[in-house]
């Protein structure tokens, strides 16, 4: 099944957030979905499998040395965009 994820992942007591949220992103990366990093959350999309262990491995290696907060909304209705675009016949 096909979901879309948006997620934020809030790091707890630390003095510098960027490299548990980057340390994040590039778990997600390197599990082979594409990442769309915004202010406030991120949005990955790909294959519930593939998502779910991507999702698995961030919790706990990031948790194995950092207090967080992982947020994650789930869809399987989202229209995915194509290169930023979305699709007219997605929203149908």
């Amino acid at each position: 099944m096909f979901v879309e994820v948006q997620f934020s992942i809030y790091p707890l007591r630390e003095i510098s957030l960027s490299p548990v949220i980057e340390k994040a992103v590039n778990i997600i990366k390197n599990s082979g979905l594409p990442v769309e990093v915004g202010s406030m959350s991120s949005v990955t999309y790909g294959d519930s499998e593939t998502v779910f262990k991507a999702f698995q491995k961030v919790y706990d290696e990031i948790s194995a040395n950092s207090h967080i907060v992982l947020i994650m909304n789930l869809s399987n209705a989202c229209p995915v965009p194509v290169n930023g675009i979305i699709q007219e016949d997605d929203l149908k």
